[in-house]
């Protein structure tokens, strides 16, 4: 008998790979959770891949750069701080950002639009198609920062309704809040921690303003269940609206200013 012929390295990974998800699925307690969450990420994984292409075609359209994924290690951020945020930045889809705010249905004359980790930018251009006031992206990654000041100066769109776009760098903890009205928009960008404690000083901040409108959107292109109980003990923010991918509080004020799709 001749010596065995080697096992090609891809069918050796591939095999290990197996070999290690039945081992995942035998010590798993709940089998049906388990396959059901493998199941959950092959899909997210699917559907994330198609997306980036579309991405791309969209900063096309719009001469900017805002597609793409980048370690938070890698846009200047210290390593300390990396756990404080979502470890990745990825843009946000153009069906999940207008199916949110279509959701609100508030007059955007009246208020101004703050987008918290607002990355490259993507979300602020995208709220341009609506008449806000005025527009604020806060961010806390310089790298990712720097690129949203660029693409402010290049982007283009037919349909644009607000031009007053301004890249903020700072931390969302200590960075004071515009006067008026606001629409707050926060796209999974903060590690729970982190967001438990921006929304407590929110509800503060909606406390000592009772009469100011306050409307916040958290969307996940998961699920917004990732956050956990994040939202539960507010004292003056409330949900008046919950879905699969995204939450919308607010305060009372707020909530009068919303339509009645909410």
């Amino acid at each position: 008998m001749g010596p065995l012929a080697p096992v090609p390295v891809g069918e050796i990974s591939l095999l290990g790979k197996i070999q290690k998800k039945l081992v995942e699925f035998s010590a798993a307690p709940d089998k049906g959770a388990w396959l059901y969450d493998l199941w959950k990420w092959r899909y997210f994984a699917h559907k994330h891949k198609q997306q980036a292409q579309l991405n791309l075609v969209w900063d096309r359209e719009h001469g900017v750069e805002t597609a793409g994924e980048l370690q938070l290690e890698t846009a200047g951020v210290p390593l300390a701080d990396v756990a404080r945020g979502n470890g990745v930045y990825r843009p946000l889809t153009e069906n999940l950002f207008r199916e949110s705010m279509a959701s609100i249905g508030v007059d955007a004359s009246r208020f101004t639009f703050v987008d918290i980790g607002s990355g490259k930018g993507k979300v602020l251009f995208m709220a341009a198609d609506f008449p806000f006031k005025h527009i604020v992206g806060v961010e806390y990654a310089a790298g990712l920062h720097e690129v949203a000041a660029r693409n402010v100066t290049t982007y283009r769109s037919n349909t644009q309704k607000c031009r007053s776009i301004e890249p903020v760098h700072a931390d969302a903890l200590t960075y004071r809040l515009p006067d008026g009205p606001l629409v707050l928009f926060i796209f999974n960008a903060l590690a729970k921690e982190i967001m438990r404690d921006l929304l407590k000083k929110l509800d503060g901040d909606a406390g000592a303003q009772r009469d100011r409108p306050l409307v916040l959107i958290y969307t996940n292109l998961r699920n917004v269940a990732e956050v956990g109980d994040v939202f539960d003990g507010l004292q003056n923010l409330r949900a008046v609206r919950r879905v699969r991918n995204f939450v919308v509080i607010a305060n009372e004020s707020g909530a009068r200013s919303l339509s009645a799709r909410t």
